[in-house]
This record gives structure tokens, C-alpha cells and sequence, in this order.
């Protein structure tokens, strides 16, 4: 197991395979360092500055009440940031709580730093815990490389600036046991203490027991990534689908718009061909167009023919007072479909037709109120 510890953010770096701790003066270096320990499972310390601890005592029946989401909450009125912005641990034991909580930010911040270095992070720890476990009503201090610890108990800890200012909030009765203080730190612990309250000891660093389960560690699990890599297919998979269901049901309701469309567009073809060439019962949406085609070069054909009957036909029916609402011209037969005051009207003209050497044949009449109409047949 190696360990890292970056107590500040000045860029310089301490690393340790278990024993003496060694300086990396910037990432670059630290990163050349570890090139003969890649790969090997790493516990990184970060500084215990940056974490809230809260301590309380409560009975192991309130303990449950609260549940994980009201645990977190206790830890709202000593932080600034807002509780969902924080990743927060926790131990209970023997009646007493102990609660950690540290920014996310900060968090993503070393995971990204780190995610350069040739090793497997398996967990993130404040740096307190480097400190050896203080016996019962004691404080154990250390200077490490200029940077000051104390850790008051098994559970907490914290970095240190002023030690006078942290010794005034201490018990009377408080032992102190200390390492590498300079000439400033000895001064304050003299002042608040006694001879035989304090005691020093020769500081080596003591490999953790287990530190990937430790409660304190706020490096996400592995598998929480998973879970939130598989949230996240899952959201996308949704959004997949309903993106294609919302695509198909868009493009059904096209195709059943043009296609209502195209029906009615047909339908007025065929009601066209039998408005312009008369009822046929052959003519339908898939042969319309060989359909027109042929009409078409009919027409071509008999075009001039069929002028050449209707400007001898046409002044007849003027003088007659008769008018022609369909004519349909084919095979050399002039069909007509005309309406007069009445059916004697009709009769007449197709009498004098013959005798102007047409072949003229009146078929079927209706006669009404205001008129007749019949269809005149000639060649």
C-alpha cells in the first residue's frame, strides 16, 4: 500500500511506501516518482482542514430514527455549503456519533489530479488519521514537515495554524503528547501546560489497518460509479426511445396525412376522367394513368374530326336553343349530354340531324318542371 498526503496547495507533494515519508516538490516529479509503483493501490490523505467533523452522543434508538438522509442534516448548521453539495460519512458507536462531511468540489478536484498518477487511489482520508491513536484524555500533536496536526481522539482531528489559540479550547486536565514542535509550538505548549501533562515522542509514520473501509473515506465506491454509470445509460436509453417513439409517431401521423391526402387527390382524378370522358367502371386509382394515356391518344387521333362534327353540330344546337352540358367524342361518335325546354325540343333536333345526313340517335331523357335533358348520340 503506498500513501500520499498533499497538505496544502502549494504544489508540493509527500508520498510514502509505509515508513519515511518522501517530497515530491510538484506533480510532474511525484508522477516520475511512482512510475516503479504503478499500479499499486494508494491511500491519499488530504487536509483535515478541508472537513467538517461533528461529534454527538445519542442513544442508538435515535440513531435509527434519523436514517442516513437525517444524519447528513445534523451537519447543516456548521457548514456554509448546502448539504446536497457535500459528500458526508459517518461512524456510531458505543452511543456516540461521529460525523464527516467534505465538498464535492474538493473531492473532484483530487480525483482529478490524481486520475495523472500511475496508481489505483482506493481511498481519500483527512490527514489527521496519520497521526498515532491518543489514549484517553489526550492530544497528540505533531509537526510534520512544517504542517501542524493534533488528534484529540480516535474520530477526530484537524490541521493547525495557531497552536496557542487551539490549546485554549482544551481541558485543564488534558495530556499532550507531542513530536517535532519548533522552539513557538513548544513555547505555547509550555504555557498551557504542565511538566507532567505533556510528553514527547519520536514520530514514524504507522500504516493504516484496512483504510478502504475506513468510515472516513469520501473517495466514491466503485460501485457507486457503476450505479450512477448504469442511472445514466438508463436516462439516456429513455431518452433514446422516447426520442424514436415521438419520431415514429411523427412520421405515422405524416404518412397517414399524405396518405388521406393522396386518397382525395385521386379521388378527384377519377371524378375528373369521368367528368371529361364519362362514367367508366374500369377506370380506378391504379389505372387512372394508362387510362388518361389512351384517352389521350384518342384524342390525338380524332381530334379533327370531332372539331370538324361539333362546328357543324354547334349552330344547330344554337338555333335550338339547346345546350350541351357534356360532350364526349370517341370512335367516331359524338356523344352529348343536352338540355332543352323539354323533350320535344330533343326529339326535334335529333329529327333534323338525320335529315341534314347525320346519324343521329336520341337516347334516354328526364324530364322535369324546368326542362329535359337527353343524350344525343352522332356520326
Amino acid at each position: 500500500m503506498l500513501y500520499i498526503w498533499m497538505p496544502e496547495t502549494n504544489g508540493t507533494w509527500y508520498w510514502s511506501a509505509g515508513e519515511n515519508w518522501f517530497v515530491a516538490e510538484s506533480l510532474e516529479q511525484l508522477i516520475q516518482d511512482l512510475q516503479e509503483h504503478q499500479g499499486k493501490e494508494t491511500t491519499f490523505f488530504f487536509p483535515s482542514r478541508n472537513a467538517q467533523i461533528l461529534q454527538q452522543t445519542m442513544t442508538k434508538a435515535h440513531y435509527k430514527q434519523l436514517g442516513q438522509e437525517g444524519i447528513k442534516y445534523l451537519l447543516e448548521e456548521f457548514v456554509t455549503l448546502p448539504i446536497d453539495q457535500m459528500k458526508i460519512v459517518h461512524h456510531f458507536q458505543n452511543d456516540r456519533l461521529n460525523i464527516l462531511g467534505v465538498a464535492q468540489s474538493s473531492i473532484e478536484t483530487w480525483q482529478h489530479a490524481l486520475s495523472l498518477l500511475p496508481i489505483q487511489i482506493v481511498a481519500f482520508l483527512p490527514d489527521f488519521l496519520m497521526l498515532p491513536e491518543p489514549e484517553q484524555a489526550e492530544v497528540v500533536i505533531a509537526n510534520i514537515y512544517d504542517h501542524l496536526l493534533v488528534r484529540e481522539n480516535l474520530w477526530s482531528g484537524n490541521s493547525v495554524d495557531d497552536l496557542g489559540l487551539f490549546l485554549e479550547f482544551q481541558t485543564p486536565e488534558t495530556q499532550y503528547k507531542f513530536a517535532n514542535l519548533n522552539i513557538q509550538q513548544l513555547d505555547s505548549l509550555a504555557t498551557a501546560s504542565s511538566k507532567d501533562q505533556r510528553s514527547e515522542f519520536s514520530y514514524q509514520f504507522q500504516q493504516l489497518q484496512r483504510p478502504r473501509q475506513h468510515p472516513f473515506n469520501v473517495l466514491p465506491k466503485a460501485k457507486n460509479a457503476d450505479v450512477q454509470w448504469s442511472g445514466y445509460w438508463k436516462a439516456a436509453a429513455i431518452v433514446f426511445i422516447a426520442v424514436i417513439f415521438v419520431q415514429l409517431t411523427y412520421d405515422a401521423l405524416r404518412w397517414a396525412k399524405l396518405k388521406k391526402v393522396g386518397d382525395q387527390t385521386a379521388a378527384q382524378a377519377i371524378d375528373q376522367y369521368k367528368y371529361w370522358f364519362g362514367e367508366n367502371s374500369r377506370v380506378t386509382e391504379q389505372n387512372i394513368k394508362s387510362q388518361f394515356e389512351s384517352q389521350l391518344r384518342m384524342s390525338q387521333l380524332g381530334d379533327t374530326q370531332a372539331l370538324s362534327l361539333l362546328s357543324r353540330v354547334g349552330p344547330i344546337l344554337m338555333q335550338k336553343q339547346i345546350l350541351a352540358q357534356q360532350v364526349n367524342y370517341d370512335a367516331s361518335e359524338l356523344t352529348m349530354s343536352l338540355k332543352a325546354k323539354s323533350s320535344d325540343d330533343l326529339q326535334a333536333l335529333t329529327q333534323q340531324l338525320n335529315q341534314q345526313g347525320f346519324q343521329a340517335e336520341l337516347g334516354n331523357v328526364q324530364a322535369d318542371t324546368v326542362g329535359a335533358i337527353g343524350v344525343v348520340k352522332v356520326k
